[in-house]
């Protein structure tokens, strides 16, 4: 093997005890460098007492089955998983420094790697003082997402939607901050924080009402998220966000759907160029189950006239789905010479389809059980008032399912990966679902 073949890899990376017959030891690692042998030892601070360490496995006892001082010693639990965290992180600065010297073709002595892990430890160590606060390390994950540093569970770039919603986190944190007037640390956020957060949000108002529980359970995602990060990275020990009882609040919406005749009756409205855009994109998403940011980015070349087919890779989940071409969806097409028409600003949309439903006479009254500030009451509306640019995906789902057609045939065009998920879209209502099973062989035995 010539000087600069070389290779790594964790297994290769060992650590154990200097004096595992003393009542405590110092912790060693230890790496062979082309024949050469490299020692480094963690810090003072993280020495171990040997019957707590695991000699096979190179790291502390953190199992109270396996280490019975564990019970009901936090202040243990603590020193354990630091030392654990420690070597995970030692271990890691390692790789990077030898993947560096890789990278750079330099021949990795023993002395050269030494200093380079020494340097990349300090760095680490230096970036995480920067850190005053649990606001200025979201808003350092933040530019870790934006920049691409922090990507999604498939490898790819987190979605503009995804980092607006750690956005609107931090400025929901920074007024929670601001009226408890509390700076928090990256250590204070634990339950208690939790529990007070959430009576904060409950407490709080907003343009239009109270906070809803899905409302918060977004923030509360986002900021476990963040604290997953920070712990995973060791920039703090606090791992609270685990617990069962930090939870993601989470309540069944009821949301409507628009029927076919419904939706025929919007079809058939004679309308102003800029509203017959609102309506036709809706009518598009209601017979494809695309969402609003997959119409907003429709182009000539998804559509396939020959076959009736659109074809697109969805902007939120990068699914490739094939749709047929349903006749009032080629029907707009064509009107707009064989082009998609061109969507408006989300919000705005809202707006118009709300007063476009008025219009069609799409006003039944639709009660609905709703939580805000923390209390459940019923509230009547207009249905034409709950018509967003989703219900449109809603549409097509519940139309799609209710004509009989497989849930798992919808799904290859929704996009869901489990039918848990899909059949949230589904809106039948009681009565519906009571008419439809009246027609059933069961509730006709003895007619």
């Amino acid at each position: 093997m010539s000087k600069k073949e070389f290779f790594y890899c964790k297994d290769v990376i060992r650590f154990s005890l200097k004096n595992a017959t003393k009542k405590i030891s110092s912790i060693r690692l230890r790496m062979n460098i082309h024949g050469e042998r490299m020692t480094c030892y963690l810090p003072a601070e993280y020495k171990i007492c040997p019957q707590h360490w695991d000699k096979e496995a190179g790291c502390a006892i953190e199992d109270s089955k396996r280490n019975p001082d564990l019970k009901g010693n936090v202040q243990l639990q603590l020193i354990l998983r630091n030392i654990n965290k420690e070597i995970e992180k030692t271990t890691n600065a390692l790789i990077r420094v030898l993947e560096e010297l890789k990278l750079r073709d330099i021949y990795p002595t023993v002395e050269l790697v030494r200093t380079r892990l020494r340097e990349e430890l300090d760095r680490t160590i230096k970036e995480k003082q920067t850190f005053s606060d649990f606001i200025s390390f979201m808003d350092y994950y933040i530019s870790l997402c934006k920049d691409g540093t922090i990507l999604n569970s498939k490898g790819g770039r987190l979605a503009m939607g995804t980092i607006q919603s750690y956005v609107s986190t931090k400025k929901i944190m920074q007024q929670y901050c601001t009226n408890r007037h509390v700076k928090l640390r990256l250590d204070d956020v634990t339950i208690n924080f939790y529990n007070d957060f959430v009576k904060y949000m409950n407490e709080a108002s907003h343009s239009r009402g109270k906070y809803r529980p899905n409302v918060i359970g977004k923030f509360i995602k986002s900021i476990k998220a963040i604290l997953r990060y920070a712990y995973d990275n060791n920039y703090t020990t606090n791992d609270d966000f685990k617990r069962k009882d930090f939870k993601v609040y989470k309540e069944n919406v009821e949301t409507v759907y628009l029927t076919e005749k419904e939706l025929d009756k919007l079809y058939n409205l004679e309308l102003n160029e800029n509203d017959t855009h609102v309506r036709d994109c809706f009518i598009i998403s209601s017979y494809t189950g695309l969402r609003y940011s997959d119409i907003a980015r429709l182009q000539r070349k998804h559509l396939d006239f020959e076959n009736k087919l659109l074809t697109i890779v969805t902007q939120k989940t990068n699914t490739l789905v094939v749709i047929p071409m349903h006749p009032k969806v080629e029907a707009i097409f064509r009107k707009y010479g064989n082009q998609p028409p061109k969507a408006q600003s989300n919000q705005s949309t809202n707006r118009v389809l709300k007063r476009l439903c008025r219009k069609a006479g799409i006003t039944n009254f639709v009660s609905v059980v709703e939580t805000s500030g923390g209390v459940k009451h019923e509230v009547t509306h207009e249905k034409c008032d709950m018509v967003t640019s989703h219900t449109a995906r809603r549409s097509f789902a519940t139309n799609a399912y209710r004509a009989g057609i497989p849930s798992l045939s919808i799904m290859q065009i929704t996009g869901h990966s489990t039918e848990t998920s899909f059949m949230k879209y589904i809106r039948i209502s009681k009565e519906e679902n009571a008419i439809a099973l009246s027609k059933h062989t069961f509730f006709q035995a003895n007619a």
